[in-house]
């Protein structure tokens, strides 16, 4: 892959107007895709999408530009990904263009159309006393009322305030090729949401730079591909296992938690049922004695083995309802703790930290989410 590429960079010199890049510059260049293919291969996408900036960064081409692009679409930020796509598009390649840069360019043609009819928009409109002076931010972006606007797959916070009126919060899960309506009724306090779609927009997943060359319709087909190391078909997706890189818990994670919660569950139920024993052997030791006899030992007719064995009993399951208690707290904690340690934000997010400012009248509204 990597002579491939030092001879498709060649081209870079021709379709440049600045100086044509350094032999040093190419190499490092074609170091840093070479990172990147490895990366996006192995579905560790965000590192791939670094790699591949470096590379374009370093020595502009088309083909790193479309890897740019498909490992963006891959992390679920199909905006930012049909920028780079209409970058590659726009871009007037000279004549002498290599066959690569060209096919690069008649890739990403495609596959800006499928990624584009798959990106979600919201149209938000606010009723009710005071809306005419409404606030509206989504994702803590400030948005035109009445004016679908683009957003990426996945959560999004809706934060509505207006002059004299106390804010209002809502979280709008948005999917592929959904076409949302917001209604926000200020004097009501609700939110309204309508959609035309629930599913997934036209079009699959964009191919890879692979092996594969690409027909007009996005098909595979045999050859030789512009970053193609020769390895296997083009498609990227017919891999074992799940992509990690979705920012969703694996089976194992989920397993962990749900045993965690299980656990505390179980040990504060068991607490509760030993306690309830241990009441049950105080009242029948307390049955026992007469009622003017303060002193089991001075107690006439009163069975003391009897008497000290319920005692025993009663602090025997006081004992396993205290420890059952701290079981089930420790489990709370390790499973919180675990939550917290593991917890990966949203992938769908392209600036996601896990964490939200919202600006809203008279403050700020935090949220995490998981």
């Amino acid at each position: 892959m990597g002579t491939f590429l030092l001879v498709t960079l060649a081209g870079a010199e021709a379709s440049a107007q600045a100086p044509p890049p350094s032999a040093k510059a190419r190499q490092a260049a074609v170091a840093y895709a070479n990172q990147g293919w490895t990366a996006y291969r192995a579905r560790r996408y965000r590192d791939a999408l670094q790699a591949f900036r470096r590379a374009e960064a370093t020595v502009h081409a088309p083909t790193f530009l479309i890897m740019v692009a498909r490992s963006c679409h891959k992390l679920g930020r199909l905006t930012e990904a049909r920028s780079v796509y209409q970058v590659i598009v726009d871009e007037q390649l000279p004549a002498d263009a290599s066959q690569a840069f060209r096919q690069a360019q008649a890739e990403a043609r495609t596959e800006l159309e499928a990624v584009s009819s798959r990106i979600p928009t919201v149209e938000i409109t606010v009723t009710g006393a005071g809306s005419g002076g409404a606030q509206v931010a989504l994702g803590g972006l400030d948005v035109p009322l009445s004016t679908p606007v683009a957003r990426d797959p996945g959560s999004h916070t809706l934060a509505v305030g207006a002059p004299g009126r106390r804010g209002l919060t809502k979280e709008i899960v948005l999917k592929e090729g959904m076409r949302a309506k917001v209604e926000v009724d200020l004097a009501a306090g609700k939110v309204r949401i309508e959609s035309d779609r629930t599913g997934r927009g036209a079009g699959g997943e964009p191919q890879p730079l692979g092996p594969g060359q690409v027909a007009a319709d996005g098909s595979a087909q045999e050859g030789g591909g512009p970053l193609g190391p020769g390895q296997g078909a083009a498609d990227g997706s017919a891999q074992e296992g799940g992509d990690a890189a979705d920012g969703r818990p694996g089976p194992r994670s989920t397993a962990v938690v749900f045993t965690g919660l299980a656990a505390t569950a179980a040990g504060t139920g068991l607490g509760v049922a030993f306690v309830l024993l241990s009441n049950g052997k105080a009242s029948a030791q307390q049955r026992l004695l007469e009622p003017a006899c303060t002193d089991p030992a001075r107690c006439p007719g009163l069975d003391l083995r009897e008497y000290n064995d319920l005692g025993h009993a009663k602090a025997d399951l006081a004992n396993a309802a205290v420890w059952s208690f701290l079981a089930a707290g420790a489990a709370g904690l390790g499973t919180a703790a675990y939550v917290l340690l593991t917890g990966q934000p949203d992938a769908r997010d392209a600036t996601a930290t896990g964490l939200s400012v919202i600006p809203m009248p008279g403050g700020l509204g935090l949220s995490k989410r998981w």
